[in-house]
């Protein structure tokens, strides 16, 4: 079945990029070019979610990157006006669209054939330089002798306020769950009446996001009607539901009517059936025993 658009749109925010390399050019006047790319890195075990998001485009290729990842990328100019055109009528809901914006700016400049000249290519240096993945120092140190990079100003906008439902798409929530959310447990040791040490299980959902996007999280919220929000010292937030009454009752008919694709799909499965099973059985060796597999199995998938 072909992926709901708002899907791809909550997945790409939590796993795409929107890259522009730079390197060495015997064909052109400055001696460098420019390459754009829209690029997804999952692990090995979630390349047939990339094949699902590849024949969703219809465009780009699959690769292979070491022991352990896949790669889905977009780099033909012609390409990658399909993406846009994606992310123009399904929009980005993360600051990553503040990236996107000025990705489709550079593009529309080398389609102007700015990038042909020192200074137009000089000014789109100064553009790349505020996407998520700058220019590193020892790229820098090497474009020096071209001449300083103007800082090109550009009318950004606040993320926050794109969304003015205060809601998001429910297709949205299940694809960036399938990228950024997380199934975990917690468990702690204590000495109950009898003087028997017992293994208490705490089953959390949970999304992080770092705290520019808490309106995010805030949203998530709205659109779900649970879960609470957490701010953290170290600059991140979490979205977290962890009451095994709102997991039942209105969390698993939420991904039973929009589920979550590829290993994060088989994480919350197994998930959910250690939270079935301490909600519906007594405390018991057999529960105890059962738990403890399910744990090991939902561990496994984690790696």
């Amino acid at each position: 079945m072909k992926l709901n658009p708002w899907f791809v749109t909550g997945f790409a925010d939590a796993e795409s990029s929107f890259s522009m390399s730079v390197f060495k050019s015997k064909t052109t006047a400055t001696g460098w070019t420019i390459e754009p790319c829209f690029i997804i890195t999952l692990h090995k075990k979630d390349i047939e979610l990339l094949n699902k998001i590849r024949l969703f485009f219809g465009v780009g290729y699959i690769s292979t990157w070491g022991d352990k990842f896949a790669r889905y990328r977009v780099r033909s100019r012609q390409d990658l006006k399909i993406i846009i055109s994606h992310f123009e009528k399904y929009p980005l809901q993360t600051p990553k669209i503040i990236h996107f914006r000025v990705f489709c700016r550079i593009l529309e400049l080398m389609e102007k054939k700015f990038h042909s000249n020192l200074e137009g290519f000089l000014e789109l240096l100064s553009l790349i330089n505020k996407l998520n993945n700058p220019l590193s120092d020892i790229l820098l140190e090497k474009l020096a002798p071209l001449g300083k990079i103007p800082n090109v100003d550009l009318e950004l906008f606040s993320a926050e306020s794109l969304n003015l439902k205060n809601k998001l798409d429910p297709w949205w929530i299940s694809g960036f769950v399938t990228g950024e959310g997380s199934f975990t447990f917690f468990t702690k040791k204590r000495e109950n009446a009898e003087g028997s040490i017992v293994k208490d299980y705490t089953l959390a959902f949970e999304a992080s996001q770092k705290n520019d996007s808490l309106y995010l999280l805030n949203l998530i919220i709205n659109t779900f009607g649970f879960g609470k929000v957490y701010t953290e010292t170290r600059g991140i937030s979490k979205f977290r539901l962890v009451p095994r009454d709102q997991i039942l009752n209105d969390l698993v008919p939420f991904f039973e009517k929009y589920p979550l694709e590829g290993n994060k799909a088989l994480q919350y499965s197994i998930w959910i059936k250690i939270v079935k099973t301490l909600h519906k059985n007594p405390r018991s060796a057999h529960r105890e025993n059962k738990v403890e597999i399910l744990i090991k199995e939902l561990s496994s998938l984690n790696k």
